[in-house]
């Protein structure tokens, strides 16, 4: 293939920005970050490769940097990064993904923000429905920009406000336990959702108790998925609306962690 997508993506942002980016690209083909890692050697060999996924906590999310520490790339002669959020340009996603790529003795040559409907607690206050299918047409408008750059191999960059993330890394101190972090309220039906969506497997149903394990990257899959509304993530959460991007199903995000390529 020509060109290889990789992506991360928690409630289908990304993934329908990547989907997106492969039907304008031809010869590209989409690859799931998490199934990606569990084939050793990680081994890039498209000439061109893209990295698409949210932004966390202002930067990088933990399982795209662990891929992007194990792949070994054939020397690519285009590289493009696309972040997605709320507002993925307060945040220094583009550049710790420069500090990676230099490690491996590579360059980035292009990086974007997509805005996308909220869904990432910490920070930010969730979209409502109306205010939604702007910022989804918009976002396909910038995915068409993008997807004509990439193919004349431009090199450009949208700008970040990278002090942000870089306040954010050198502030933080130990959290605790990021699965203490999630409660599930009374209404829960036990449909499983949140164990099936989960693209770390780190949910499961014991008793009539839905647990955490200890491998949770936060991407709130199972918070946005879940059948009844009912899991929170500590009181960041409660009485906002739960968003999934309505292209991407439970399956979508679910099969992200098959050793496979994801066949569109």
């Amino acid at each position: 293939m020509d060109t290889a997508l990789y992506y991360f993506s928690g409630t289908g942002n990304s993934l329908s920005i990547a989907r997106s980016i492969k039907n304008q690209i031809e010869g590209s083909e989409l690859l799931p970050i998490v199934g990606s890692l569990k084939q050793k050697p990680v081994l890039i060999t498209s000439k061109r490769v893209g990295f698409i996924f949210p932004l966390h906590f202002m930067t990088v999310p933990r399982i795209v940097c662990e891929f992007l520490k194990d792949a070994s790339f054939q020397n690519p002669e285009f590289v493009f990064v696309v972040v997605t959020g709320s507002n993925p340009r307060i945040g220094n996603a583009l550049s710790q993904i420069e500090k990676y790529l230099k490690k491996a003795g590579l360059v980035l040559n292009a990086g974007y923000f997509i805005p996308m409907v909220a869904a990432h607690f910490p920070y930010i206050k969730l979209s409502r429905s109306k205010q939604s299918k702007i910022v989804y047409q918009e976002a396909q408008e910038k995915v068409t920009q993008i997807s004509k750059s990439v193919l004349q191999l431009k090199n450009e960059f949208d700008k970040e406000a990278a002090i942000f993330g870089d306040f954010k890394l050198l502030v933080s101190k130990k959290q605790e336990r990021k699965e203490s972090l999630f409660t599930v309220g009374a209404g829960c039906i036990r449909c499983g959702y949140c164990m099936q969506v989960c693209p770390f497997q780190n949910i499961r149903l014991k008793g009539k108790q839905v647990e955490w394990l200890d491998n949770c990257h936060q991407c709130f899959a199972c918070l946005h998925f879940c059948s009844r509304s009912v899991i929170e993530y500590k009181k960041l959460s409660v009485g906002k609306p739960r968003n999934h991007h309505p292209s991407i199903s439970l399956n979508d995000i679910a099969l992200q962690r098959n050793a496979v390529t994801i066949r569109e």
